[in-house]
């Protein structure tokens, strides 16, 4: 009877198939290591017994796996021929071998990436222990045009690498082609962190949804941006030898804006060229002297505190702060909140305060009006239509003369003109003008005199000390008194001696400090208040030290301080 001799396993239709991990994992797995054969090795034999105890005879040497079935006519298809003289199968060159649907064939161990820029051999050990050589690899890659082969001398050296003697599937690269080298744009990567804050924790554990950090303020030489090169396009090549044209690649990235500049030392490494503050606008950062606040001042913006000029378009609301040392601008109103400037402050619309707006510059202030709000302006302050029941004081002067210009309630003080067209109301509602006085200077001068007082109370203090120690003689002849104390009590009075000493000389210097401050308060020109319209009973001025409340209408009138009566007087105003 006829039989078939298979040297390979009939139940594998393909090189890998889907397996299932201990962990329940999928994965890809070789699906037979019997069927890998070689070049001119027998995979299938037609043989003739009598008895199936025969089979064993008719094995070939080193054969360890097989299965025999009945005959059946099958046909060698690609890869496979039949040897009719030896009757079996051969495999015509290194390959997988399967069995379906009565054909033989060999399945190629070549595979080829779907972008055709790389080539690879799935190499597994036959039963014989055969590989494929260098030389086979070439004939199958010049058979299938492949021109990009990795060399024979490379190819020698990877199959020499694998063991025969410990099984296991190689995945080996004959050829590679060149991919191509996509054209990219010049971008750059922040270095700094431009994103806001959702709020800034407290000491006690609460969040200050205030403290956003919507203004990022960056210094002059502070790295800014990390430049990733631009990429000019190359062409590359398949493992057939065809062109592949480049592309353009796209990358997230963001553009240089104003005022950032290349580092003299990283050429990849750019720096803020001022002191400003990081803006980002449609993926283009750039550095400003000026903040710009498109809208209110709210939680959305938090507080703004800026180390130059701040913009707002909206207003600021209540409750938040703006401190900048440049200007501040905001073209809509402030409600109860506070402004800190070392520039000007210009308000477009008006200030309004119910329970603490507070705005301190040390240059100029113009607004549209004032009401329930505290102004400190080092330069002049200008309101065009009204102060209403507002504490402002202006270094300089402070103007009130617009249409309906008028000033009632509160207290207004300039160094040396207030300038309004009507001050006061009706109702006589208390409303205070005053000139010639400095109160920055003033307040210095508070500071200085409650210094100098402090150390009077050391001083005196020190003094007790050495009376109750060692009597009034340490006064007469301190060198001579010292020279004659114990060594315990001498270490002692030097010591109070050396604290007199310094009060003594810290309390002159305050006192000297004390006469320039003073002269500071001297006027360059004599100052006024003038009322181009009226003033209103209850008003009441100050002129320097004189004061002078108004007990009847005053029509177009200049009040000053009259040298030879030392009364405040008036005149026409114009």
């Amino acid at each position: 009877m006829k039989k078939l001799l298979l040297y390979f396993d009939p139940g594998a239709t393909r090189i890998f198939v889907n397996k299932v991990g201990e962990n329940g994992e999928k994965k890809v797995g070789l699906s037979s290591p019997y069927n890998f054969v070689s070049t001119s090795e027998i995979v299938a034999r037609v043989i003739e017994i009598e008895s199936e105890s025969q089979i064993s005879t008719r094995l070939d040497p080193g054969a360890t796996f097989y299965k025999v079935i009945d005959f059946q006519q099958l046909k060698a298809r690609e890869g496979i021929i039949f040897d009719s003289k030896a009757q079996a199968f051969k495999a015509v060159n290194y390959g997988f071998v399967v069995l379906v649907g009565g054909i033989l064939k060999l399945f190629p161990v070549m595979s080829i990436t779907k972008d055709r820029l790389q080539v690879f051999y799935n190499v597994y050990p036959t039963k014989y222990g055969k590989l494929p050589t260098a030389q086979e690899i070439q004939d199958v890659l010049h058979e299938n045009k492949i021109l990009t082969g990795i060399g024979q001398k490379k190819l020698e050296e990877l199959i020499a690498s694998i063991d025969p003697e410990k099984p296991k599937l190689s995945r080996i690269l004959v050829a590679a082609g060149k991919a191509p080298v996509n054209a990219r744009e010049e971008t750059f990567k922040p270095i700094v962190n431009y994103e806001k804050k959702a709020g800034e924790i407290r000491s006690d554990g609460r969040i200050d949804f205030k403290e956003v950090g919507s203004v990022i303020q960056v210094f002059k030489g502070q790295e800014i941006l990390e430049r990733i090169p631009e990429v000019l396009p190359e062409e590359g090549m398949d493992v057939y030898g065809n062109t592949i044209p480049p592309g353009v690649e796209q990358v997230e990235g963001f553009r240089r804006g104003d005022n950032i500049v290349q580092s003299g030392t990283d050429t990849n490494i750019f720096l803020s060229a001022i002191d400003g503050v990081l803006k980002v606008v449609q993926k283009k950062i750039s550095v400003l002297k000026t903040v710009v606040i498109n809208g209110d001042v709210d939680y959305g913006t938090g507080n703004i505190e800026f180390n130059g000029s701040v913009e707002v378009t909206g207003s600021v609301l209540p409750g938040f702060v703006i401190r900048a040392k440049g200007d501040v601008t905001v073209k809509m109103s402030v409600e109860d909140a506070i402004i800190e400037a070392e520039g000007d402050v210009k308000i477009g619309m008006g200030v309004v305060g119910k329970e603490s707006v507070k705005i301190i510059c040390s240059g100029t202030f113009h607004t549209k009006y004032l009401q329930n709000a505290t102004v400190e302006a080092g330069g002049e302050v200008t309101v065009e239509d009204s102060i209403i029941n507002s504490n402002v004081f202006s270094n300089k002067s402070v103007n009130v003369t617009g249409k309906t210009g008028k000033i009632i309630g509160g207290t207004t003080t300039a160094l040396y003109e207030v300038v309004v067209k009507t001050a006061g109301a009706v109702n006589e509602t208390q409303t205070v003008l005053n000139v010639g006085r400095n109160l920055f200077i003033e307040k210095e001068l508070e500071g200085i005199r409650h210094d100098i007082a402090r150390w009077r109370d050391e001083v005196t203090e020190v003094i007790r000390k050495l009376k109750v120690n060692f009597g009034e003689g340490i006064f007469e002849d301190p060198k001579g008194f010292i020279s004659i104390l114990p060594p315990v009590k001498k270490k002692g009075c030097l010591l109070l001696l050396n604290e007199l000493n310094q009060g003594n000389k810290i309390l002159k210097e305050l006192t000297d400090r004390s006469r320039e401050v003073a002269e500071k308060l001297k006027l360059e020109r004599e100052p006024v208040i003038i009322a181009y319209d009226r003033v209103y009973p209850g008003t009441v001025l100050n002129i320097g030290k004189r004061v002078r409340k108004i007990e009847r209408d005053y029509m177009n009138a200049k009040f000053y301080e009259d040298k030879d009566s030392k009364e405040i007087k008036f005149t026409p105003a114009v």
